[in-house]
């Protein structure tokens, strides 16, 4: 089965959302500056949307959580 392009979230801290997987890649998500995965990674690539959707959701609540702590 093929499987529909997925919709790039609104998201701000998403600067770029690439649905490869028609292709036999995945989902490469790219973050705004000063936003990272981990490290100083701000490039990821995921296999699912929900693994992709879950990543955002952490950093997002990582971002609170120092926010808050400031």
């Amino acid at each position: 089965m093929k499987r529909k392009a997925s919709r790039p979230p609104n998201h701000p801290f998403v600067a770029h959302w690439d649905d490869e997987r028609d292709i036999g890649n995945g989902i490469i998500v790219t973050l705004s500056p000063g936003q990272f995965f981990y490290d100083d990674c701000g490039v990821m690539g995921f296999d699912t949307v929900r693994a992709a959707r879950e990543a955002l959701r952490s950093i997002a609540a990582r971002s609170k959580r120092q926010a808050q702590r400031s």
